[in-house]
């Protein structure tokens, strides 16, 4: 059912796919190898560049997004979105660290 979706092929797609790969990336660097192995709870003073490098790339991968799906949603797209995103982020706080 996805592959007959046209904007899975589009150009955005494949950018906001590969642009999410590196925030989600430097996101375990950040979070497992720096903190969990290295002990290192304060990445930003010891890697500064670290947290605004991931946030810009997240925002291009959103906004990447926003564009591939346009054409499905039109302009209600960044509404549900970041609905979307929202709801990620108050069941990762429900959560808590202890995953």
């Amino acid at each position: 059912m996805l592959k007959s979706f046209f904007f899975l092929h589009s150009w955005w797609f494949k950018v906001e796919r590969f642009l999410l790969l590196v925030s989600l990336s430097l996101a375990i660097f950040c979070i497992v190898y720096l903190e969990w192995f290295c002990g290192i709870g304060d990445y930003d003073n010891e890697y500064p560049p670290l947290a605004p490098i991931t946030t810009a790339v997240f925002i291009a991968a959103s906004g990447s997004f926003n564009i591939a799906l346009w054409p499905v949603w039109s302009f209600i797209t960044p509404v549900i979105l970041f609905t979307q995103f929202m709801e990620v982020v108050m069941v990762i706080s429900l959560l808590g660290w202890h995953l």
